[in-house]
């Protein structure tokens, strides 16, 4: 049986197979579908440019705060640990000469240093779209019918339907639904390659940092791990309000164990509106909640404050949303009060002050003022004063409305964009694993399991106290590029080696060939030329008598 569970929502799929023929007609065809829907789609736009914008779901709203700082996402402190870790310090291969990977030719990516190579090998396949919400607006629907840099089509250009047909007066009139049909199908396959991308580059970010955390023993640990999911989750709106019309998620980043015991999401219509796709991305929010509500199972008027975090894509441009879900909230939604019980109103509250001794006494401090002010007591009294704030706006008490903080867009495409975008995942994913976010899922497991982070080494110690981080990444880095050095000379000797035999067995080739050209002008001599001719006299007698067995 499976005991993984779900924590966050993206949405995403499977690899695009590569096209090779490819119609400029029917790429301008489907171009002229798209931009007459995104002539409905501005005008559905034209509100959205009012910030915060506010969205509804069978009577639960929203206020959705977009491009928020980096720290409305994920706490200071884990994108601090980010920045520090050795994932940030070395520059993926497609970004060591330009800052856009775009022009680099993916084909000729190093054999030595591989990280992020399936990230864009599957993004080259996803379709070229604007960001959805760059400057508060929606004009997000612009499909690309261009060249990319190698002189290839990008997957979102369509291959013409080009078998025969007997009847040229039929194949006429039934070869533009051949081409609107054939285009729907492939554009479908490239969008599904959004969602690849994410599980490629949650993998990536989730292997390269390798957190684990013990369970049971030493010998059982569970940790996070992205999967590919494609369902239609159900989400509760109130009492006996069960709804199943969100759109469909493409993945899912759950918790796992060994031995065995974040879901992403990707845009699925070209003319998407911004109000249209936020409202999609509360409803996953709204399930992800009720997952971990479900799990924590507390009753219905005592539900402790939650968050819940949505991995989005739009083309190349991925965002991350954040969910706050206050106690108070939820549990006037789903009973109708709020009885918060004291013993458990905030579990992060209640572990900051229950680990305040053990913290101490480690650290080597004394006294009650000295145990509660020291670094990480503090961190986490600021964190949860963030959460109070966040949770509980001044100018918002309605019970069904909610706050969500919606990151920046960043085209994976772009050097510092893209690293940012890998420091963000990295910060969030700490965050989650530190036993501080209010997921239930994870609240439940480590309340099982605890997990202090005092113990937790800081990633910019090194195992070697001689050996600094940045020397260490430095000495990889050149390795790497050694290594490369190496296997590149080792490919230039080999094609010199193979050039030389191929030389050399030209040469030979030409001998023979001059040989045999020989024999054949000789063959052309007249036959007399070939009979050998005694021009001498008979030979003496004497010498007949030296032929054995000859005359005497």
């Amino acid at each position: 049986m499976d005991r993984s569970r779900s924590i966050l929502t993206p949405r995403s799929l499977s690899p695009v197979p590569e096209e090779e023929g490819r119609d400029e007609e029917n790429v301008r065809d489907v171009k002229s579908q798209i931009e007459e829907l995104t002539t409905e789609a501005e005008t559905e736009s034209e509100t959205d440019n009012d910030l915060p914008l506010e969205i509804s779901v069978h009577g639960v709203k929203a206020k959705v705060y977009l491009n928020c700082a980096d720290v409305d996402i994920v706490p200071t402190r884990y994108l601090e640990k980010a920045d520090r870790s050795p994932l940030l310090k070395r520059t993926p291969w497609i970004f060591r000469a330009v800052a856009n990977g775009r022009s680099v030719n993916i084909s000729k990516w190093s054999k030595v240093d591989i990280r992020y190579r399936g990230v864009f090998k599957t993004l080259k396949k996803a379709p070229s779209f604007n960001g959805l919400f760059g400057s508060y607006t929606t004009n997000v629907a612009t499909f690309s019918a261009t060249e990319d840099h190698e002189g290839e089509s990008f997957t979102g250009q369509m291959s013409s339907d080009s078998r025969p047909s007997s009847d040229s007066g039929s194949f006429s009139s039934f070869s533009s639904s051949k081409r609107s049909s054939s285009s729907k199908a492939n554009f479908e396959d490239a969008l599904k390659a959004q969602g690849q991308a994410v599980y490629a580059l949650l993998d990536e970010v989730l292997m390269m940092l390798k957190i684990k955390r013990e369970a049971e023993s030493h010998r059982e640990v569970f940790f996070l791990k992205p999967r590919l999911l494609t369902c239609q989750p159900e989400y509760w709106t109130g009492y006996r309000q069960k709804h199943r019309d969100g759109p469909f998620t493409a993945g899912s980043v759950s918790l796992d164990y060994e031995p065995d015991r974040g879901t992403p999401r990707a845009t699925s219509d070209p003319t998407l509106s911004l109000k249209k796709a936020l409202e999609g991305e509360f409803k996953l929010l709204l399930a992800q909640l009720l997952v971990n509500v479900h799990r924590l199972g507390p009753k219905g008027d005592k539900i402790p404050d939650q968050e819940a975090f949505l991995i989005a894509l739009h083309g190349s441009k991925l965002h991350i949303l954040r969910g706050i879900f206050p106690g108070q909230k939820t549990s006037k939604l789903w009973s109708g009060r709020h009885n918060p019980n004291t013993s458990d109103m905030d579990r992060s509250t209640h572990n900051l002050f229950s680990n305040i001794g053990d913290n101490s006494s480690k650290n080597g401090i004394g006294g009650s003022e000295s145990r509660f002010y020291n670094r990480t007591n503090l961190e986490r009294f600021m964190e949860q004063v963030e959460w109070n704030q966040l949770a509980h706006p001044e100018n918002e008490i309605h019970p069904r409305s909610f706050q969500i903080f919606g990151s920046r867009e960043y085209d994976l495409w772009l050097k510092w964009e893209f690293a940012a975008a890998v420091k963000m995942l990295a910060g969030l994913i700490m965050y989650l694993m530190s036993g501080q976010a209010r997921c239930g899922v994870l609240q439940y497991e480590f309340e099982r399991y605890p997990y202090d982070e005092g113990l937790e080494p800081e990633s910019d110690v090194g195992d070697d106290a001689d050996v600094t981080p940045t020397e260490k990444i430095a000495m990889e880095q050149q390795e790497v590029e050694e290594e490369e050095e190496r296997l590149k000379r080792s490919e230039k000797e080999r094609q010199e080696e193979e050039q030389a035999r191929l030389s050399e067995f030209e040469a030979i080739k030409g001998s023979v060939k001059d040989k045999i050209g020989g024999l054949a002008d000789g063959l052309r001599q007249p036959w007399w030329d070939w009979v050998w001719e005694d021009k001498g006299a008979e030979a003496p007698k004497d010498e007949d008598e030296m032929i054995v067995g000859g005359p005497h």
